[in-house]
């Protein structure tokens, strides 16, 4: 017998020969009951707190750390795409978001997304913005109401036991069951309570499309209470891309095995993993600017537009003397000669080999924020 971790409803589908399918709406968290406490899962939200912590505090002394968040929130978005979708590196997207080239839409969208979730609360109609957000960007009228048609996993058909979704008119229900958990669970830790509300919104599956982009901004808008500024320097999706085997089968798994447990512990660790990941890369950031603005600084104080070009790349460090200069509002010849003085010192290089529309990179800055996760 399958321990129960929430309803499969039987349905009679008359278009396909009476084709009989089950749907599953998992249990209610309003109700408790998900898991156990234990020595591992305690010792790893310690340490998670403890990585969260000592990230906030790096933040009082990282002058640097809007660019830094900025570049952090691009690779957020970057691998939260690639997770599900086909999706452009995140070097290509450091390289399209550069040059001015290629369309990267799918990014700037998911931007948005983001940060309006920083007004938002988890409701259906509120997800359902945010969903239209990250597909459409800002348009107004573009919100993605929760799917009426009953969808598949992998678009497989089956007339077995198996995870399909939550049947259409259980939607709205399900995501209210998620709405009156946060609003009442004041004792629950916020990680624990992110990692079921996450695995939750996967299995109710409420949109056409965007179902796991939408699950991951759920994530930093239960966290915002405990990490805040910390927040846009966080790579989540980062871990879960290069964990993805494991990610995906145990949000599959759960259902049958009922162990929420192994779900949570793999959450948790991630965001221990990740904070620790940001705080070591925030760091190193600093000491390279630091190093950098030391050498550009030893013949006296930097004229502003040096400084303009320079404090650019540190959020840009792939691009162009045209996009440079179009973001700017300098000139071609101004922009041209700081960065002829930044290759002097050996702080940008060349791209690409070509005389036109040459790209340059803030090489250390570009190696960095673009290593692989470790």
């Amino acid at each position: 017998m399958l321990p129960y971790t929430g309803d499969y409803i039987e349905h009679i589908d008359n278009n396909i020969d009476d084709f009989k399918y089950y749907t599953f709406t998992p249990r209610s968290l309003v109700h408790g009951g998900m898991y156990k406490m234990d020595d591992e899962l305690s010792a790893l939200l310690i340490e998670a707190h403890r990585n969260i912590g000592f990230l906030e505090g790096l933040l009082k002394y990282a002058p640097n750390k809007d660019a830094f968040g900025e570049l952090m929130q691009l690779k957020e978005c970057a691998y939260s795409l690639m997770i599900d979708y086909d999706s452009p590196t995140f070097q290509d997207i450091l390289i399209s978001r550069g040059n001015g080239k290629g369309d990267i839409t799918p990014i700037t969208n998911l931007e948005l997304a983001y940060k309006e979730a920083r007004n938002r609360i988890i409701s259906a109609p509120d997800l359902s913005k945010l969903c239209g957000i990250a597909l459409y960007g800002d348009a107004a009228d573009k919100t993605v109401a929760v799917r009426n048609n009953q969808t598949f996993l992998l678009g497989i058909r089956t007339n077995l036991k198996a995870y399909n979704p939550t049947a259409p008119e259980a939607i709205l229900q399900a995501l209210a069951d998620i709405s009156a958990y946060l609003f009442n669970d004041k004792d629950t830790d916020p990680l624990i309570k992110a990692a079921l509300v996450h695995y939750q919104f996967e299995m109710i599956h409420p949109f056409e499309q965007y179902n796991g982009i939408v699950g991951r901004i759920v994530i930093p808008m239960i966290l915002h209470d405990i990490i805040r500024d910390a927040l846009p320097l966080m790579c989540l999706s980062e871990y879960m891309y290069h964990n993805k085997n494991e990610y995906f089968d145990l949000l599959r798994t759960t259902q049958y095995s009922g162990g929420y447990i192994r779900w949570i512990k793999f959450f948790v660790n991630a965001i221990q993993e990740t904070a620790k990941q940001s705080a070591e890369l925030l760091m190193q950031y600093e000491s390279i600017i630091s190093e950098d603005e030391y050498h550009l600084k030893e013949n006296g104080k930097l004229p502003k537009t040096i400084l303009a070009v320079y404090n650019y790349l540190k959020s840009f460090p792939i691009t162009t003397i045209t996009v440079t200069e179009r973001k700017l509002g300098l000139s071609f010849n101004t922009v041209s000669k700081t960065f002829n003085l930044l290759q002097k010192h050996g702080i940008i290089e060349d791209y690409e080999n070509s005389v036109r529309n040459r790209v340059f990179r803030y090489v250390k800055l570009e190696k960095l924020i673009s290593s692989k996760y470790d």
